[in-house]
This record gives structure tokens, C-alpha cells and sequence, in this order.
């Protein structure tokens, strides 16, 4: 059995997510029900009403046993931020907290450090999603909260079509692996690539190397369906890419681990 530790779904006749048709994704992505014996962890999508998209995913997840758990999406820098953890820890079946911080996103607030502390202190994993030119501001702010369980979703996001930046994203992965509380999230390449072809010619030197950077101890699969779209099953891809020893630890326990369901 494997864990999908990073699965998008949505509805927009039920949950706006204003983004979607911009980017060329459909109205509505429904789980898989192609993939056999698997879980999910499915993770928010930057709605446009956060509150209104945990509830709709919980909600899912009370109909599908698929479900693992949801990483929900939380303004950790807000002033309300302890209330709103609060409300989410209490929540059956939300299993970790995002913050997007790509694209901008001011690192420095110190209101976002305190709430990173809030989060730990309510024992809730992190999901940090940022891209490869951010990874460096992402590791000195994640070294102010060592306490904090972190995944990085999608391997950093490498720039896969430039050489020189691809060098810096190698080398930033390995300093971000140095915090011995972030884990990497194998999941979102597609999503980097033009197409298939580049995908294939790009798949396992990148996953290759955050395996090799993180090891197997901290890395877990994901999909980032519908957003990443692969013409083979992409957790298979990358699983074939680890030791066999390593992958019930890859596949499955990794996640289970950071991912508790306690409630």
C-alpha cells in the first residue's frame, strides 16, 4: 500500500479557486479511483475562502476511507493565527497546515515565525512550498524553528531548463537538508516540465539527487495530480528509483510518521 502524500482535489461549483482556469485545470478533479490499494493525503489549493475548502475536504474525506488525512491551509502570519490552529487542531482528519510562501512571499515578518512556533507547539507538520530561487530564505527561516516537523513539497521546484540555476538548486537543497527536521516531498516535477519527453529526461537525476541529498529516512511520493500529469503512475516511477529495503519507508511510512492521524 502506498500513501499518495500529495494529492489535489476540488470542486469550483462548490469551493472557488480563482487560479484554476488561468493555469488550464478543470473545474473539478475528483480522486483517482485508478490506483488500486492506495491513500491520500490531500492537500489544500489555495482557495479563495481557505475555511470553506478545509471543510469541503473534510467532508471528502469522511465519505472516502481513502482518504489519509488533509494538509490544511492557515495564515500563520496572521494576527488570528493561534485561533485559527486552534480550530484546526481540533479537526478530525487535518493531519498538517500550509502557508504557500512561492512567488514572493516575505519570509522576514515576524509574525510568520511565531506562528511556525504555534504550529509546533500544537505538534503539526509543515508543509513549506516554495521555489528553487527561495530555498535559501526558506532555510534560515525554518532554522528559527527547529522544533518544527517541515516537508518540502516538491523537491524545492527545480529549474530543470537552467543549467546554472539547477547548480544552485543542488546546492540549496543540500543546505536545507542540513535542518535535521525538513523532510522532501518526491512529488511535482511534471509540473516543472514542458512534456513528457522532458519529464523522462529529467526524472531520475533529480529525484535521484533529493534522495541521495535527504535519504530515504526523510523522503515520501506524491503525486501532485491534477496539477503535475504524468503518463505513467508516478509513485511506481519514483519507487522503482529507491533500494528496495527503502521502499516501505519511501512509499508509505514516512508519511504515516509525519502525517499522524491521532484523531
Amino acid at each position: 500500500m502506498i500513501i499518495d502524500a500529495h494529492l489535489h482535489t476540488w470542486n469550483t461549483a462548490e469551493v472557488g479557486i480563482g487560479w484554476l482556469a488561468a493555469a488550464g485545470l478543470p473545474a473539478r478533479a475528483p480522486i483517482p479511483g485508478d490506483s488500486g490499494d492506495r491513500r491520500y493525503v490531500l492537500v489544500e489549493a489555495d482557495a479563495d475562502d481557505r475555511r470553506q475548502e478545509t471543510e469541503w475536504l473534510l467532508a471528502l474525506a469522511r465519505r472516502d476511507e481513502r482518504v489519509h488525512g488533509i494538509v490544511a491551509a492557515a495564515a500563520l502570519e496572521g494576527p488570528q493565527a493561534a485561533d485559527e490552529l486552534d480550530r484546526l487542531a481540533e479537526m478530525t482528519g487535518v493531519v498538517g497546515v500550509r502557508r504557500l510562501l512561492q512567488d514572493g512571499h516575505p519570509f522576514e515578518p515576524p509574525g510568520l515565525v511565531r506562528g511556525l512556533r504555534l504550529l509546533a507547539d500544537r505538534a503539526m507538520p509543515f508543509d513549506a512550498c516554495v521555489r528553487a530561487h527561495e530555498l535559501p530564505a526558506l532555510t534560515r527561516l525554518l532554522d528559527r524553528v527547529p522544533e518544527l516537523v517541515v516537508v518540502l513539497d516538491h523537491m524545492g521546484k527545480p529549474p530543470i531548463r537552467d543549467r546554472e540555476a539547477m547548480r544552485r538548486w543542488r546546492s540549496d537543497l543540500a543546505k536545507i537538508a542540513e535542518l535535521p527536521n525538513v523532510h522532501c516531498k518526491l512529488s511535482g516535477l511534471a509540473a516543472e516540465c514542458r512534456d513528457d519527453a522532458e519529464l523522462d529526461s529529467a526524472t531520475d537525476d533529480v529525484v535521484g539527487r533529493a534522495l541521495e541529498t535527504f535519504g530515504a529516512g526523510r523522503c515520501l511520493v506524491g503525486t501532485d495530480r491534477p496539477v503535475s500529469q504524468t503518463p505513467e503512475d508516478w509513485c511506481e516511477r519514483v519507487l522503482r528509483l529507491v533500494p528496495d529495503a527503502d521502499r516501505p519507508r519511501v512509499g508509505h511510512d514516512n508519511a504515516s510518521a509525519i502525517y499522524r492521524r491521532t484523531r
